[in-house]
């Protein structure tokens, strides 16, 4: 049966040079399940770098789908504004919710597709500026933001918010990130194209509008069969035994992706804290994997998502750990390990229980051997 993407993918290959078309399937599937509704939201970072079409593939087809809004810069004000009136409220008071004032609260609803063009911006921004930002993501997730101002005035929104956001690899180094957050976003790395993409693009020279309005039209006849006119829509059935396998790949990733601490020194291992549990990671790969679906007409999630979902739980894992599990996975030896010099990452991976030793070819230890049978991970 014929995909319901590859009008959508025929466009894309038309116009971009080798675009990676699991990622956009990813990515639109991502944007499924808030339509969807299913459960906690699915956030997600697409993580590649400048000039690979990320943004126009991804974030721009992506903006005339309903309940959608374009965030640019983000700033402490992005969400809950302290002006009166409609002078720059926060774009949470812009959804069109509900919205309730008692004396000096004032309170507001409304759920919506959050599209960040380029976090890596708040990357860059200071320290207390950043945690601020992070801080009010956190509570954002979990449905429920407040926020009180030296008027006198405290706001507070409830709804459901999901975000696809787009970010450079420099993302890899701030740990901070992270832990802030709760790992509350999963990632899907897009690597850059190869050099005909310079011919490509001169080729879309004054074409540019044309070719994000094709993007769009196309991304919404996607999403038309489906919930994003307000038309309730079962999400696709999760059989038992993809469940388990789902379940079994979440405790891989949710551990892999534990942060280490070091020694800024010594750069020895210093502390390995409690690796957090893989309830939420499972849940977002499944309706990841529904949304996916979902979009594709099935009643059920079949082996396609579930290796689609795979492959962003390990994108979702520091790339140079990524590398060695999936070497270890395929019983392969990797090639360029002097330029990559993996073996810190082996070091911590090891310390997690990942890895039986720092010795080559690296093998799973038992335990996660054992997992990643029973998830019958195929890369």
């Amino acid at each position: 049966m014929q995909s319901r993407f590859e009008p959508l993918n025929n466009l894309l290959l038309k116009w971009f040079e080798a675009p990676d078309l699991q990622a956009v399937r990813i990515v639109l599937g991502a944007a499924q399940t808030h339509f969807l509704n299913i459960g906690d939201p699915v956030w997600l970072f697409l993580v590649a770098p400048p000039g690979s079409g990320k943004t126009t593939m991804n974030i721009m087809a992506t903006s005339g789908l309903p309940q959608v809004r374009m965030i640019g810069d983000l700033t402490p004000n992005t969400f809950l504004s302290g002006m009166h009136g409609a002078h720059n409220p926060g774009i949470l008071e812009q959804l069109g919710g509900k919205q309730i004032e008692k004396k000096q609260l004032k309170v507001v609803t409304g759920d919506a597709l959050f599209l960040v063009k380029d976090f890596t911006t708040v990357l860059s921004m200071r320290p207390d500026k950043k945690a601020e930002i992070l801080s009010q993501l956190r509570e954002i997730y979990d449905g429920q933001f407040t926020k009180s101002f030296g008027t006198g005035i405290t706001k507070q929104w409830n709804g459901r918010i999901s975000i696809l956001a787009a970010v450079t690899p420099i993302i890899d180094r701030h740990y901070s990130i992270f832990n802030t957050l709760g790992e509350r976003f999963l990632q899907v790395r897009w690597h850059r194209p190869p050099y005909q993409a310079g011919i490509t693009a001169q080729k879309q020279q004054g074409k540019e509008t044309h070719i994000k309005n094709q993007l769009k039209k196309h991304v919404r006849k996607l999403f038309s069969d489906t919930t994003v006119n307000g038309n309730k829509r079962t999400p696709p059935k999760l059989p038992k035994k993809t469940l388990e396998r789902i379940a079994s790949f979440a405790e891989i990733i949710a551990i892999g992706r534990t942060h280490v601490y070091r020694d800024r020194s010594s750069r020895n291992i210093e502390y390995v804290p409690e690796p957090e549990a893989n309830t939420r990671i499972a849940k977002q790969l499944s309706a990841l994997a529904k949304g996916i679906a979902s979009l594709e007409q099935k009643h059920s999630v079949t082996e396609d998502e579930l290796q689609d979902v795979f492959r962003v739980g390990l994108d979702s894992l520091p790339p140079n750990r990524r590398k060695i599990i999936v070497s270890a996975l395929n019983g392969e030896e990797i090639q360029d390990e002097k330029r990559l010099n993996l073996w810190r990452s082996a070091e911590e991976l090891v310390a997690l229980g990942i890895l039986e030793s720092t010795d080559k070819p690296y093998r799973l230890s038992s335990e996660i051997n054992k997992l990643a049978e029973q998830a019958k991970i195929a890369i």
